[in-house]
């Protein structure tokens, strides 16, 4: 019996405007041969929560993770989530190993917080941010975390990995800030996908028969306004802080401006008049209880603030000065950031299957029973 192998790649902030902008024979290849397919992200459409979300099959309800950042409601302390100390479901990994599936797995990232929150299972797992001595010998020297060449270091690493130790299941996911910075016509977003897509090329030419699926965690778009939801609460008499769900230590991405926040109130009475109030705010699109938030989304009730908030696609939310100021700076977590694409090449799914990128772990997971 033919030995099934699955490698599923991330590209992060890899939407459809990207790929169409760019030359990738190789991709476009894939999806003339399986499938293409326009799909919807997991809001927020941030890192975390939507690569978590592919790599366990599962929406944040079950998995835990819904923010970058997140604030404990009975102390008030908050801290980065960069670590599997908030994942409730298994990997992809660990249910391979389970069932028999796979002898060998590996992940492959660009942050080291991915690496920390999904390598349990994973004999393999390697964060091009800090890559192993031996990977720096048989790969290339470590590249900038804020660079194109990251990205490429990291696919040339899945396919020696490929080569040399033939895993039955890989996950990867690379970074964004070259779509942070540069819009899809922008002759660096085109180098980098082409790049990405000869590599792509040589990994297909090695195994033709690898089973492969190309997704991305959320798109990117330009904002001009930012807004601290937090902020207007309380010029509004109604005592409130804010945290953008994008918050990271990787600030010279996103500047930790994005289009999704959790509200947190001091009053437990006041959510009605605050998304009433929100609502009648420009920048902001949607507000929504904790209760419908974790309804509406699929996300965990008890990590979440007490209003979730959306912003148009014109405007991010911060910790701000102020309530609201101009800005220039490209982001995402918004539901305008929250359609991406999903090609399939040897799959068993054809593309009616798929209506989120988490589906593609989903599937998965369901072939293993």
């Amino acid at each position: 019996m033919k030995r099934r192998k699955v490698f599923i790649l991330c590209i992060d902030a890899g939407s459809h405007d990207y790929l169409a902008a760019s030359d990738i024979p190789n991709i476009r290849k894939l999806a003339d041969a399986g499938f293409y397919k326009h799909a919807d992200a997991v809001i927020p459409s941030v890192t975390n929560v939507n690569n978590v979300s592919i790599a366990t099959g599962t929406f944040p309800e079950t998995h835990g993770i819904t923010t970058n950042y997140h604030v404990d409601r009975a102390t008030g302390k908050g801290e980065f989530v960069e670590d599997n100390r908030f994942l409730l479901s298994p990997t992809l990994f660990e249910i391979a190993k389970a069932t028999k599936f796979a002898d060998k797995t590996a992940l492959f990232v660009t942050k080291k917080k991915l690496l920390r929150m999904l390598e349990t299972g994973a004999d393999i797992a390697i964060a091009a941010e800090a890559p192993p001595p031996e990977y720096i010998q048989t790969v290339g020297p470590i590249e900038p975390i804020y660079s194109v060449e990251i990205n490429w270091w990291l696919l040339r690493a899945v396919r020696e990995t490929l080569r040399t130790h033939d895993p039955e299941l890989v996950y990867c996911s690379t970074t964004d800030w070259v779509q942070h910075k540069y819009a899809p016509d922008a002759d660096l977003s085109q180098q980098h996908l082409a790049e990405l897509d000869s590599i792509i090329g040589d990994i297909i030419d090695d195994d033709p028969e690898r089973e492969i699926y190309i997704t991305a965690d959320h798109g990117m778009l330009e904002k001009t306004t930012a807004l601290d939801p937090g902020r207007v609460l309380t010029d509004h008499s109604i005592p409130a802080s804010s945290i953008p769900i994008i918050k990271d230590r990787y600030v010279a991405h996103h500047s930790n401006l994005g289009g999704a926040a959790y509200v947190f109130l001091e009053n437990s009475t006041d959510p009605p008049k605050a998304i009433e109030t929100l609502l009648d705010t420009p920048g902001v699109e949607e507000a929504y209880s904790a209760e419908d938030a974790a309804r509406t989304f699929r996300l965990h009730r008890e990590r979440i603030g007490d209003i979730f908030v959306l912003a148009d696609k014109t405007t991010v939310f911060g910790e701000l000065e102020v309530s609201v100021e101009s800005a220039a700076v490209r982001s995402h977590g918004s539901r305008h950031e929250s359609y991406v694409p999903i090609i399939g090449y040897n799959s068993p799914w054809t593309a009616t299957d798929f209506k989120y990128n988490v589906d593609i772990g989903r599937l998965f997971l369901e072939s293993l029973r």
